[in-house]
């Protein structure tokens, strides 16, 4: 007797056949009632895991037993002539078309009646859930918030765009100082540059209630500047103005203006506290030649399109104004940050340090200069990090509203694995400019170090959906790699431009954790001088990080002084085997954690043993 002609007989493929269309049946019912129910997503998934293991059991029972007049017996104890199998089979048959017939009801039911309804409620949901949002944008839109958008250049020549939105940013930083004033960031506000979007549209997404907008039109010694305040949630024009003026009076304009536009906001603001404060705008340059090379070389600066630019035009800046404290703020700003673009031909860690001390002696209140000084003693040996962390609080004392301090200061309380400290200090550097990606992406990078691969990808994502691709894009290979995202880790190393042998060599030491090439040294040289990946003294990767990857510890450990990498190579976790390793007690030790925490307290993961060492354990998001 074949196969399928005892499963036949014995009503095998019958059962087959009932129980998956009853199990179908069963699975449409409970994916409707379930969540009407409130029962958890993980319900629906045990009730088809359930019937799909139940399957196997109801064919051998099938097989194995038979229903009989006197009840349920073992197939093989019946004889053939008191067998009723296929009188069973009909009522089987019966049962399937029933239920077939029930299933197809269902099917019908739920297309035409059910799953227009469900569509409907979901739109209507949806519906509701996007009014609610945009009335608690509307809710949230500060009363007190103004936005300043970048103004139109309207003078013949198109490369003054520079000074229109210098203009723009020049009465954004006075406005920002007034107390009872919510300020829009620069960078949230000139995202709208150019754009279409209506003044009510552009203020809801800023969340404020007012918004700056204008023009200027620059022409030899002359500008006239117009600027108009609207008041975006009634759509109604508070004040609006134009200037002509000599641009010897640009920072008396700038004061007329900043301060018109507080006395149209003092009465609207009446009720939401004390009142406004006149401005006063300190002209700190006499020099407008000065001047409008500070503003071209700011702008320069901050779009990080042309630094070997910027930083001609900066030195010209204090050349032509050495008494220009905002001038020599700015110069050690872009040489704080030089090195880590591959721009290595001077030594602009040095020169960052004496421009941020000459600025602090022309005016001792700026906020950047402290945060230069900070980051030039986190660069190199010897590491004194008190004195790092004390410029870093003065930064941010100085200026709550520098987004770039609170970034800065996060990187040393990162580096000496202060990672509740740093996630506060990005936490409000994204209050203060929500837009900051520079922001997201420590976050990211700290997410990663804190073993949160997920938080880390996503973050990163987020980043580049912006536009914001290189800054630190290799700390997350190895988290691609752990996903099985080998393309993006080869996409990521070609936009480094990394040599194809040492691109090869770098995933072959992800896939063999712990396989050291015989070559290495070979590899090494490979890394052409500027490169993004190549320089040590940019504190971004360089050997040290490729040290770290082809598991050579001791060579790592051991690594020469003067200039170290970014310090939190300490925390990474890939490779294994690399933290806690006597090895990597060795790279602590000499970057000065521990001497820094037995004088001002371990990180939560580690702690003193004795009076000479010291354990950690994995850093954990609490």
């Amino acid at each position: 007797m074949s196969l399928l002609t005892e499963l036949e007989r014995r009503n095998v493929i019958r059962m087959a056949g009932l129980y998956l269309v009853g199990a179908w049946l069963v699975v449409q019912v409970a994916s409707t009632m379930l969540p009407a129910f409130g029962a958890p997503a993980w319900a629906l998934r045990a009730v088809i895991v359930a019937l799909a293991i139940g399957f196997v059991p109801a064919m051998v029972f099938a097989w194995v037993f038979e229903w009989t007049p006197t009840g349920l017996r073992r197939d093989h104890d019946v004889p053939r002539v008191e067998s009723i199998a296929p009188q069973t089979g009909k009522r089987m048959n019966h049962a399937f078309v029933a239920l077939l017939a029930l299933a197809l009801t269902y099917f019908a039911v739920d297309k035409f009646v059910l799953s227009p309804q469900r569509e409907a409620e979901i739109v209507t949901r949806t519906t509701e859930q996007v009014v609610a949002r945009v009335e608690a944008d509307k809710a949230k839109a500060a009363a007190n918030g103004i936005a300043v958008l970048p103004f139109v250049n309207m003078s013949a020549d198109e490369d003054n765009a520079y000074f229109s939105d210098g203009i723009s940013e020049e009465l954004l930083n006075v406005l920002v100082r007034v107390d009872g004033l919510q300020v829009a960031s620069r960078t949230s506000s000139f995202a709208y540059k150019g754009s279409e979007l209506g003044t009510r549209r552009i203020a809801g997404e800023l969340g404020v209630s007012y918004v700056l907008e204008g023009s200027v039109r620059k022409s030899a010694n002359t500008v006239r500047i117009t600027a108009q305040l609207i008041d975006a949630v009634q759509d109604r024009h508070l004040w609006s103005a134009t200037y002509d003026r000599d641009l010897t009076d640009i920072f008396a304009i700038q004061d007329e203006i900043a301060n018109a536009i507080v006395s149209a906001l003092r009465s609207e603001l009446a009720s939401e506290g004390k009142p406004l404060a006149a401005v006063n705008v300190q002209a700190d340059t006499d020099n407008l030649t000065a001047y409008d090379t500070y503003l071209k070389a700011r702008e320069l600066f901050i779009a990080r399109t042309d630094l070997p630019e910027a930083t001609r035009l900066f030195e010209r800046v204090v050349e032509l104004d050495p008494g220009f404290a905002r001038g020599w703020e700015g110069l050690g700003a872009l040489y704080s940050i030089l090195e880590s673009w591959g721009i290595a031909d001077r030594d602009y860690t040095a020169l960052a340090g004496k421009a941020a001390r000459q600025a602090l002696q022309l005016d001792p209140s700026l906020s950047m200069p402290h945060a230069v000084l900070g980051m030039v003693g986190s660069s190199r040996p010897p590491f004194d990090w008190p004195q790092v962390l004390s410029h870093m609080d003065k930064a941010v004392a100085a200026d709550p509203h520098n987004a770039t301090a609170w970034l800065w200061r996060s990187m040393p309380h990162m580096q000496l694995g202060y990672f509740a400290e740093a996630e506060s200090d990005l936490q409000r550097c994204l209050q203060v400019d929500p837009a900051y990606q520079n922001c997201v992406r420590w976050q990211a990078s700290l997410a990663l170090l804190e073993g949160d691969e997920t938080r880390a990808l996503t973050l990163f994502e987020q980043g580049m959906a912006e536009g914001f691709f290189l800054n630190r894009a290799l700390d997350f290979l190895p988290a691609l790699h752990s996903q099985g995202d080998r393309i993006g880790i080869r996409l990521i190393l070609d936009r480094y431009d990394v040599d194809p042998v040492l691109a090869n060599a770098i995933v072959a030491s992800f896939d063999h954790p712990g396989w050291q090439p015989d070559d290495m040294d070979a590899l090494l040289a490979r890394l052409a001088p500027g490169d993004l990946l190549a320089d040590i003294d940019s504190g971004a990767y360089g050997n040290v990080q490729l040290l770290l990857w082809f598991g050579a510890f001791d060579r790592l450990a051991d690594a020469a002084a003067p200039n170290l990498p970014n310090s939190h190579v300490a925390w990474q976790r890939h490779p294994q085997g690399w933290f806690g390793s006597p090895q990597w007690k060795r790279f602590v030790v000499k970057l000065g954690f521990v001497e820094h925490w037995r004088r001002h307290g371990f990180p939560p993961h580690c702690r003193a043993v004795g009076d000479t060492d010291f354990t950690c354990g994995r850093p954990e998001k609490p």
